[in-house]
Order: structure tokens, then C-alpha cells, then sequence
């Protein structure tokens, strides 16, 4: 490792040595920093020589071409006046310490028009949406805020999506946060969303993260306040489709010179709906079977968080913190279901389902957190060890009557639990002027316990043997990993390379059955990416090879009953698939954003729907089965029709080429998806109105196709008592557009499967600020890429 370290040094010494030095520090007159303020130097002719932003804590650094003699420097912030300097090159190098003052006389189309200017910027892996410059976060809370950065959307249930994928790591401030599911999408919703000051779109994640996924990061940067201040806000929820649910919460922290303290809970209780629908038509030797499939799943849920995070600013270079957040959910699910067999057009059978299951979960996760930093950022070390419990549990039956009066019933349990520990050191260094070295290491370590046992009533009318009725499996993970990385500015370019080195192995056991699995590899995982400014124009090329770990459960040689058609089971000869992935984005005048990519695969995961001729009945179950390829398209475009009137449009397109050698699951071909965006918002004084179309066409795939949707939702919200008070309202997918309706053909067998939520669903909500601060993120427990297979 030392060995890479100093060959990089010694490659880009030459390019550091061309270029001169300007860095410092912007603030306003109270002394609060101003993170991501844009900056740029001109020369005497007011051209355009070099731009950049300010950090966390509103440090700069800029590297200038020998050939510069005297220009302005100029730092723009939302809401502050420009600051300006003269600056020349005999002064070199020169630190600076810029204080911002207020904006007195700027008109507000004059700040559109700035910031629009400098909204978006690209800087190593990183694409950074600044939310003041863009001029989207007033008014809006954190999810609307979100929802109009570039690659953003939501789904039926809000949940964030990047580029259609919703497999993406959520970080607050850099640190990945332990918040999950329905509480993380609260805590986003319950920020306002000039309480960010930027987010940063990480979709080709560099050597220091972890290398699991393609989905990508996304980071959101709050805005950090010195004085000393108590603030929060509380809020009520409630939405009904086909069906009531409602939600508390409330969000409160403090902060001074050395404390910060950030306390959330939330409250939920709801019925929801899930319609399934799968019609198999089969080729047999007898002609044509039918099995044709409807379930109504209807889930009664109420669940509970509270989180809690401390941080002590230990002196001025140094803080330390902890993050504890615990979650409860108890759902008691009901399932009713008939399937129909048909042979050649004539009835064969009949089987009704009848299904009950009690599922409690508990989830409790905690860190402790250490940092240090140079005044000058020269040095930064990060160290932490973050714990996670998981325990999830279910008890119930399943009944299937036929039609001769008889039936066979399965009672189970099933329990499930896990334990994870990690830790994790990372040192950003600066070697000089221009160059950063990035290090770190990780270890991390799984435990799970799965106990899974059923009791049979005439069981020779169930598709599982008797001797696979009880299962048990014990899985023991260690990862260990390293990286390194450099991170060079030259005027308009910024180079950024890095490799990540992972150690893993595992052992699983089934002792029940009398089986053991374990495997051990070593993988090297290189990034890199390239970026160039010149005036309006920004570019970025990056490339990164990723790894995709099957889930936990997926090793696991259990079956599980579906229905009386349905079997599903664990593949322990399941292997990791790899990614290797490109991207090419451009952006011009920080609004209009192309992005082209792709990645190339191999040993990817194929859900196999094996349908078994001779027993009449399908397995299900993952496997290595696809090695493809996949290049996709997206552009954005914001666009201000009126000081009144906003607009965005996004486009996603994809190509995919995919194969599968399965014996029984075999196919070989391609496809092509795309989906059109509009969001739209209207300011009225008081009243903000936003209206969000999308349409998906016909997409086809390589072993089929899904029809093409469309919908469109419309909320709005009114401030009231100095906006203090927020009260929100509106309704998604007005039309009962929105669902999953996809068809296969693999050889003799055609499937196709709808799955319908509640898709239109009302909704109100009330939001009441307190106080006036802004929220400091403590550092939260960095489980994701552990926990994402659970």
C-alpha cells in the first residue's frame, strides 16, 4: 500500500508545480461560515480564469496558471453581497479571510439570475446541487426540495429513487445515516428546505466507499449555526387510498459553542393493500395449463422510533459523538387468495389460500465517532465502531382448501436475527497545495440466526417434503477492506484516483440438515474521475468496478411456502456479481445536465421462476445467471417561465442486453425502457402549488416486456403565523396509474404479474416550527452496505 502512495506522489509532482496558490476562508460578519459559496477569479479583461466552492466550514482553496498576473477574485453567496478582492500574482501565495455582509439592495430576479449561474458544480466523484443558488429550497420541505435535483424522483410511497433505482445510500453531512425506511423519509420531510445547503449526486462512488451497489449516493449537506439555539418541529400526517394511516412525529436539537443534540421520534399506525395477479400459461405435452393466480395481502402495521445523538466538541480540532436510534414495528397481515388450473381451456382445480402472520421487528443501531482536523485542513482523521441488532420474527398458519372438501394447513414461526459490528478509519492528507491523499480501513462483522419450522396438517398435500419442515442456518461474515486515493486540482481540471482492496470470507451452517457452506476471496476495486470547467461548460468522466453481494438469506438451502403453486428456497452456490461502470456527464450554465451510462456484468442475479412439469408446481430462487450489459441516458432541464413559475423536465432512457445459461430458465436478448418527468411549482405569497406528471413507456426487456404507465399528483401548502405553522395537502397518482405490470416468456413458460397498490391516495399534513436554528447532523452509524442485504 505504501508502495502506491509513493508512486502517486511522485507522478503528479510535475503538474503540481505549475500552478499558483490562492486559499482562505468565507464568513459572515457574526462569524458563521458559508459552505459551498461559489467563487471565481477574472482577469483584467473580466475574463473567466478559475472557479471553485467553499467546503463545510467555508474553506477554499484555488490553484492558478503561472501565466495569471492580476485579476478580482469574487465569492457569491444566496442572500449576501458579492465580496470581492484584488488580487496579483506577485502575492502569491495568498491566504485570504472573506467576510460576507448582507444583501440590502438586490432585487430577487437579480439573485435568480446569479444563482442560477453557479447552481450546480462537479468536483471529483461528486456532482453538488447547491440549494440557495438554485433558488429551490424556500418554501419546500426536504423531499420537494430534493425531488428537483437532477436524477431525483420519488416513488408511490416517497421514497427516494436515483435514476429509477432505489438502492442508494443516504448520507447527512458525509456520515451514512441509521435512519431506515418510513423514519428516514419523515426526518427528510420534516426539514425545511433552506435547512440544506446542498446536495451532493455521487453515482459513481470513488475508492472510499464502500463497493457494493450502482445506485450511487446521495449526500445532503445541512447548513451548521454557531450561536446557541433550541429549534424542532412537530407534525401530523394522515392519508387514505383504499385505506386509513396516520403518523406522528417530531423532530428537536440543540446546539452551542461545544454541544450538539438532536433528538427524533415518530409514531405510525396504517392499513395498507397489496392485489396481485399471476396468470402462467405453460406448454405441456398435454397442450396448454393455465394457473391463474389472485392474492389480496392487507397488512395492519404500527410502528415506533426514537432516535437520539450527542456530539461534544472536545476542543477546536477535535469532537467526538454517538448515535443511538432504536425502531419497533409489530404488523399483523392477513392474505386471501384463490388460484384456478385450467388444462387446454377446461377447469382442473380450484385451491383457495388462506393466510395469517404476526410479524414483530426490533432494530437498534449505535455508534461512537471520533474526529480531527487541522485548522488549515491539512490533516483529517475520522475514526468510529458502529453496532447494529435486528430481530425479526413471524407466527401464523396458512390454509389451502380444494375443492374435494379437503385441505392441508401449515403452523410455523419463523425468527430471525442479526448482529453487526463494524469499524472504520479514515485520514484525508494534504501533500501540498493542490494534492490530497485519501486512507482508510474497515473491518466488518455479521452474525445471523434463522430459525424457520413448520407443523403440517395432511401433509401430503404439501409441496414441501417433510424432512425440509424445519430449518435452521447460522451465517458468520468478516470483510475486511482498505483504500487509497489522490484527489489533485489543476486550474480547470480535477483528477481523482483510487483503489479500494477488499478481503471477504464466510461460513454458513445448517445444522439441522447437516450441511456447511463457506467461501473466501480478495478483490481490487479501481475508480477514477476526471473533471474540466471552462465558463458555462462542466465535464466528468468517471469510472468505477462495484460488487454485488447476494443477501443473507439468499445462501440459505431453506424453503419457504408461498402458496399451493409456489415454492421458495435459498441458493447456497449463489456467488457476488461485478460491475464494471461509466459515466459521462456534462452540464451547461448549471442547469442543463446530460449524463451518459453504463456498466458491463457478469455472474448477475436472475430471479428464476423454475416451473417443475412433472410435480405441476414453480420454485423460485435466486442465481448467477445473467452476464449483460446496460448504457443508459438521462437529461435535466430547470426552467423559470415567471418570478412566479418553475419548471423541470428529466428524461431517462435505457439500453440492456442480458443472457441466462440456466438449465430450464435459458433466454438471450435485449431491451429498452424510458420515462418522462415534469415537475412543476407555482409561488403564490404564502401558497406554494406543485403539480408532478411522469409517464413510462412500453419498456422491453430481455426475457420481456412491461406496459406502459403514467400518472400525475398535485399537494399544496400554505404558511401560516410568520411560518411557523406549515399546513400541506394533495393527491398521488390521481389517475390509478401507477403499479407493476411485467410479462415474461422463458422457453415453454409465459408469466405475466401484476402487483397493484393503493395507488391513489389523499393526504394531509401539519408541520409547526419552533424556534429559529438550523439543524447540525451528528455522525450516525455507518451500517449501509451491511444492512442492505438483510
Amino acid at each position: 500500500m505504501k508502495s502506491f502512495h509513493y508512486l502517486a506522489v511522485f507522478l503528479l509532482i510535475p503538474f503540481v508545480l505549475t500552478a499558483q496558490k490562492v486559499t482562505g476562508n468565507a464568513s459572515d460578519s457574526k462569524g458563521e461560515s458559508l459552505p459551498y459559496a461559489s467563487i471565481f477569479v477574472t482577469d483584467t479583461l473580466q475574463k473567466n480564469i478559475v472557479s471553485a466552492h467553499t467546503d463545510e466550514q467555508g474553506n477554499f482553496s484555488l490553484a492558478i496558471s503561472e501565466t495569471f498576473h492580476s485579476g478580482t477574485l469574487t465569492i457569491r453567496y444566496m442572500g449576501y453581497a458579492d465580496y470581492s478582492q484584488k488580487i496579483a500574482a506577485r502575492d502569491f501565495p495568498l491566504h485570504l479571510k472573506a467576510i460576507l455582509q448582507p444583501a440590502t439592495n438586490t432585487t430577487l430576479n437579480e439573485v435568480i439570475v446569479k444563482a442560477k449561474q453557479n447552481a450546480i458544480t462537479m468536483k471529483g466523484d461528486k456532482m453538488i446541487f447547491n440549494i440557495d443558488m438554485a433558488g429551490v429550497g424556500l418554501g419546500n420541505n426536504g423531499l420537494e426540495t430534493l425531488r428537483q435535483v437532477p436524477g431525483i424522483q420519488l416513488d408511490k410511497d416517497e421514497n427516494l429513487l436515483f435514476r429509477g433505482n432505489g438502492d442508494i445510500q443516504i448520507m447527512i453531512n458525509g456520515k451514512k445515516s441509521s435512519l431506515q425506511g418510513e423514519a428516514l423519509r419523515e426526518y427528510i420531510r420534516s426539514l425545511k428546505g433552506d435547512d440544506i445547503a446542498s446536495i451532493e449526486i455521487i453515482a459513481q462512488p470513488s475508492a472510499r466507499y464502500d463497493a457494493s451497489g450502482t445506485a450511487g449516493i446521495i449526500n445532503i449537506i445541512l447548513k451548521q449555526k454557531k450561536e446557541k439555539h433550541l429549534s424542532g418541529n412537530a407534525y401530523a400526517w394522515a392519508s387514505y387510498g383504499e385505506y386509513f394511516k396516520h403518523q406522528y412525529g417530531s423532530r428537536m436539537y440543540y446546539s452551542d459553542s461545544l454541544w450538539n443534540i438532536n433528538g427524533n421520534m415518530s409514531y405510525y399506525k396504517g392499513n395498507s393493500v397489496n392485489h396481485r395477479h399471476i396468470r402462467q400459461d405453460i406448454t405441456v405435452p398435454e397442450g396448454n395449463r393455465v394457473i391463474d393466480q389472485y392474492n389480496k395481502w392487507r397488512p395492519e402495521t404500527v410502528s415506533k422510533s426514537l432516535n437520539l445523538a450527542v456530539e461534544r466538541k472536545l476542543s477546536e480540532k477535535q469532537l467526538i459523538s454517538t448515535d443511538w436510534y432504536y425502531f419497533r414495528s409489530d404488523a399483523d397481515e392477513n392474505t386471501y387468495g384463490t388460484t384456478y388450473e385450467f388444462l387446454n381451456g377446461s377447469p382442473v382445480t380450484t385451491v383457495n389460500l388462506s393466510k395469517h402472520e404476526q410479524k414483530p421487528s426490533e432494530r437498534l443501531t449505535g455508534n461512537i465517532f471520533y474526529s480531527f482536523a487541522t485548522d488549515s485542513t491539512t490533516t483529517k482523521l475520522d475514526v468510529q465502531a458502529n453496532l447494529a441488532r435486528y430481530t425479526t420474527s413471524s407466527s401464523g398458519f396458512q390454509r389451502n382448501d380444494y375443492t374435494d372438501n379437503s385441505y392441508m394447513q401449515l403452523n410455523g414461526t419463523n425468527t430471525t436475527k442479526y448482529t453487526i459490528v463494524t469499524t472504520q478509519t479514515d485520514l484525508r492528507q494534504r501533500l501540498t497545495q493542490k494534492l490530497y491523499l485519501e486512507s482508510g480501513l474497515k473491518y466488518s462483522y455479521i452474525h445471523m440466526d434463522y430459525y424457520n419450522g413448520y407443523d403440517a396438517y395432511n401433509s401430503g398435500l404439501s409441496i414441501i417434503p417433510d424432512s425440509l419442515l424445519i430449518n435452521n442456518f447460522i451465517y458468520k461474515e468478516h470483510l475486511t477492506s482498505a483504500y487509497a486515493q489522490v484527489d489533485l486540482s489543476l486550474g480547470k481540471w480535477n483528477l481523482m484516483a483510487g483503489l479500494r482492496t477488499e478481503y471477504f470470507q464466510y461460513e454458513a451452517s445448517s445444522p439441522i440438515n447437516h450441511q456447511s457452506y463457506s467461501n473466501r476471496y480478495t478483490n481490487l476495486f479501481p475508480s477514477f474521475s476526471i473533471n474540466y470547467k471552462k465558463e458555462n461548460n462542466q465535464y466528468q468522466l468517471s469510472y468505477s468496478r462495484r460488487i454485488g453481494r447476494p443477501g443473507y438469506l439468499s445462501l440459505n438451502p431453506y424453503y419457504l411456502y408461498l402458496d399451493a403453486y409456489t415454492l421458495q428456497k435459498g441458493n447456497p452456490a449463489l456467488k457476488p456479481e461485478y460491475y464494471h461502470s461509466l459515466q459521462l456527464s456534462y452540464i451547461y450554465k448549471s442547469a442543463l445536465n446530460l449524463s451518459l451510462y453504463g456498466y458491463l456484468y457478469n455472474n448477475g442475479f436472475t430471479d428464476v421462476i423454475a416451473y417443475q412439469p412433472e410435480e405441476n408446481y414453480n420454485i423460485n430462487y435466486k442465481a448467477n445467471a445473467a452476464t449483460g450489459k446496460k448504457i443508459g441516458f438521462s437529461a435535466t432541464y430547470p426552467y423559470q417561465v415567471a418570478p412566479w413559475w418553475t419548471m423541470q423536465f428529466n428524461f431517462e432512457g435505457t439500453y440492456s442486453s442480458e443472457s441466462s445459461e440456466i438449465p430450464g430458465f435459458l433466454y438471450q436478448g435485449n431491451g429498452f425502457r424510458h420515462e418522462i418527468n415534469l415537475y412543476e411549482n407555482f409561488t403564490f405569497k404564502d401558497w406554494t402549488l406543485n403539480i408532478n406528471g411522469f409517464y413510462a413507456g412500453r419498456s422491453t426487456s430481455p426475457n420481456g416486456y412491461s406496459k406502459a404507465i403514467g400518472d400525475f399528483s398535485i399537494s399544496a401548502k400554505k404558511n401560516l403565523f410568520n411560518k411557523t405553522l406549515q399546513l400541506s395537502g394533495g393527491c398521488t397518482n390521481i389517475l390509478k396509474k401507477s403499479f407493476y405490470h411485467h410479462v415474461t416468456q422463458i422457453q415453454n413458460v409465459s408469466t405475466d404479474w401484476t402487483n397493484r397498490w393503493e395507488t391513489r391516495r389523499f393526504y394531509v399534513q401539519a408541520t409547526y416550527y419552533f424556534g429559529g436554528g438550523k439543524s447540525k447532523s451528528v455522525k450516525a452509524a455507518s451500517l449501509n452496505e451491511e444492512t442492505n442485504r438483510m
